[in-house]
């Protein structure tokens, strides 16, 4: 389970990782991989250079940026992540459950207030459908809302996830398509690709921009129908 923690004062930072520490001793079926950053720029980087993680602990309140910016950021190319925001405030409290945060912690927080938290977000995560897909060079599980698409090329499938990952299998495009399109987000663009709506920035009459910065070709004789489905995702996403 791959965490990020984010607080500008150090004494805050340790007290969380302390926390996660506990949790973790109390979970032993769980395994942890924890990235630490002092500053909101810090971890943006990281997330601009496609660093993905399951859970992000933010706080809300530091100096160049709000953790609320920083949430928006991270769920524009992992939606499913968990985001537990900290502060002393609840002034952001409804800002936060409007972008679906996974809880908010009010500083000083007790270990039985961090678990809960991370309950929630362990939970979130484990709800989410995994597969399991024969590759290349061994067998991975995945989570259906890590393929950000899926590029045809000769006999082979690109499978880019959100983390920065390529995975290479050897499987027709059709193929993959019928394993998958139960998946609403999920929708064939021409011969050659599979995008996750979930992860599209912008779509033109030509083209679907992700927010990895790549560009999916929309041929011309599809156009209008790609861009009917995306806005009825767009539509069906808002109304749950």
């Amino acid at each position: 389970m791959r965490i990020a923690v984010c607080d500008d004062i150090q004494k805050e930072l340790e007290k969380i990782l302390t926390a996660l520490g506990v949790y973790e001793k109390a979970h032993p079926e769980l395994c942890f991989e924890i990235d630490e950053y002092s500053t909101a720029m810090e971890i943006l980087d990281a997330v601009e250079k496609g660093k993905g993680y399951d859970i992000a602990f933010l706080d809300i309140c530091m100096p160049e940026i709000l953790g609320t910016d920083i949430a928006g950021e991270m769920l524009s190319k992992s939606p499913d992540m968990g985001i537990i925001f900290l502060t002393v405030s609840d002034e952001y409290a409804v800002e936060a459950f409007a972008m679906n945060a996974t809880h908010y912690l009010l500083k000083p927080f007790s270990q039985d207030e961090f678990d809960t938290a991370m309950d929630r977000a362990v939970k979130k995560m484990m709800d989410c459908d995994i597969i399991s897909l024969s590759c290349v060079d061994g067998v991975y599980r995945i989570r259906i809302n890590e393929i950000v698409f899926i590029e045809s090329q000769g006999h082979y499938l690109m499978l880019r996830l959100s983390g920065g990952e390529i995975l290479r299998m050897r499987k027709k495009i059709v193929q993959m398509f019928e394993e998958i399109k139960k998946y609403s987000q999920f929708i064939q663009v021409g011969a050659s690709y599979i995008a996750n709506l979930s992860f599209v920035r912008k779509i033109s009459v030509d083209a679907m921009k992700m927010y990895n910065g790549a560009k999916i070709p929309i041929p011309r004789r599809s156009s209008g129908n790609v861009q009917k489905a995306y806005m009825e995702f767009c539509r069906n996403e808002a109304m749950k």
